[in-house]
């Protein structure tokens, strides 16, 4: 199981991600701030962060593929002690193992995009699923492969949430991190991904040094696009 902590914390929507409430001694609620913490994994794959808010609240990315969204804030504190088990677990994923990350929960969203990212921790390693199949395995109805594409946009724990096992109905990537370019370095990760875990041929570049050459700075803004 993996150690939380800071289970004082109270988020409230109204307010800040790293804001929250602690009893001031009888004297009513106080609103204090909690810095953003971080924890950089360099892995083959570029710097990928593990990040917890002040609210304990939890989200991963690749740095080098950042765009203002996803952004450490200024007074980011890095913390290379943070969450060890969750670390370790991520270290044996980039190092080939399985592994099961069934202990971090599932984020709150709508109904619907939950559903989708619940969906999409289901798809074992080595396989993918369409857009239109996540769609259906999270009882959308209709047109909803869209609404499903828009859930892996808006995930904020790749990995733990496989995102890059979603792929487009005809078998092509399609998009990444919130970029179609098919040339650009966040496909280039899915691709890799899914050749280390198996559901692609290595025909292509592979895992090794995908960043390394020109790594993108951080905050760098990558083109979006809708499913």
């Amino acid at each position: 199981m993996i150690a939380r902590g800071r289970t004082w914390a109270l988020q409230s929507a109204s307010r800040c991600p790293d804001q929250a409430i602690v009893n001031s001694g009888g004297r009513g609620a106080l609103m204090i701030r909690i810095p953003v913490r971080y924890r950089i994994l360099s892995e083959s794959t570029g710097r990928f962060a593990l990040i917890e808010d002040g609210s304990g609240t939890l989200s991963t990315t690749w740095l080098d593929l950042t765009d203002d969204c996803h952004g450490l804030p200024e007074d980011a504190i890095e913390d290379e002690s943070l969450l060890p088990e969750l670390a370790a677990c991520l270290e044996r994923y980039f190092a080939g193992e399985v592994v099961d990350f069934g202990d971090v929960p599932t984020p709150s969203a709508s109904l619907f995009m939950r559903r989708c990212w619940e969906a999409c921790r289901s798809i074992p390693r080595g396989e993918t699923r369409s857009y239109g199949d996540l769609a259906t395995m999270a009882g959308g109805r209709g047109n909803a492969a869209r609404a499903a594409g828009q859930a892996m946009r808006r995930n904020r724990l790749p990995i733990i949430i496989p995102c890059h096992r979603v792929v487009s109905a005809a078998g092509g990537l399609h998009g990444f991190s919130g970029s179609c370019d098919q040339a650009g370095p966040a496909l280039a990760l899915k691709r890799a991904l899914l050749q280390m875990e198996g559901a692609l041929k290595r025909s292509e570049p592979g895992l090794t040094d995908i960043f390394r050459n020109d790594p993108m700075p951080l905050g760098s803004s990558m083109d979006t696009c809708g499913i």
